[in-house]
């Protein structure tokens, strides 16, 4: 089956290029299967601020308290996810709205005490996921719960789209709010494992982008196809990875 996962970065949304919502429905018309992960980091900042609380990052995570989850939780499934569901929805009715705890979407294994409530995915319900693409554009917002003590989590977004690509056997387009992995400030059209590793030990890949990359080879070495970085405020960047493929960073084996 032609599913592609598209990830959608919590600082796109905020700046994301109409074209892309026509992209995803065209995706859908051509018989494809997208599904589409997102983040929401700016909004959720935003909700923590307003509750007097000062965000906490460590190694690129978000340090997720019990209070912060609550807030995620609400700001995610609450806010970003319909917004989006209803910003495709405008086109054609054929996205639905869904986070890690629907149907079992997911089970949580639970990362270091020192993030806090913060889980790495895992037993992708993929018979959900193909019922689902049959006839819609699945939205999903990265939150989900421990089946066996029905802990709810937060997801690093990048690491949910990274694991339902790899499980589904599926290239992944990282929407970014950079037009993709960047090396003294020019764009990589293409990077494979041993490339990224040299370039992070040179300290020419570093912060946020780290995990990205990481995660990006863990995800090919386990099934995923290929990864894309890409500029979410390009017009038309899906038809352009899709088509050209002249645009933001590859990462293959």
């Amino acid at each position: 089956m032609s599913y592609i996962i598209i990830k959608i970065g919590g600082s796109t949304l905020t700046h994301l290029h109409e074209s892309i919502i026509e992209d995803i429905v065209t995706l859908k018309q051509q018989g494809l299967r997208p599904i589409i992960v997102h983040g929401g980091g700016p909004f959720i900042n935003k909700a923590l601020e307003n509750n007097g609380v000062a965000p906490e990052f460590q190694d690129g995570l978000r340090v997720t308290t019990s209070e912060v989850l609550t807030v995620t939780c609400q700001t995610l499934i609450g806010q970003v996810n319909p917004q989006l569901v209803s910003k495709i929805n405008q086109n054609t009715a054929v996205s639905v709205g869904l986070n890690g705890i629907d149907a079992n979407l997911v089970d949580i294994i639970p990362l270091s005490e020192k993030y806090g409530f913060v889980g790495e995915p895992t037993d992708i319900n993929t018979e959900l996921l193909e019922h689902i693409t049959d006839h819609f554009i699945p939205v999903i917002a990265s939150i989900g719960m421990k089946h066996d003590t029905q802990q709810l989590y937060n997801i690093n977004a990048d690491t949910f789209a990274y694991k339902i690509a790899q499980t589904l056997s599926a290239p992944i387009y990282l929407l970014s709010d950079i037009p993709g992995v960047l090396i003294e400030a020019q764009v990589q059209q293409t990077l494979n494992a041993e490339q990224i590793q040299n370039h992070i030990d040179s300290e020419a890949i570093y912060g946020g982008m780290i995990p990205k990359v990481q995660d990006a080879i863990q995800a090919i070495e386990q099934g995923c196809e290929k990864v894309v970085i890409a500029a979410g405020d390009e017009p038309h960047v899906i038809d352009k990875i899709l088509n050209s493929g002249n645009v933001g960073t590859t990462i293959q084996q």
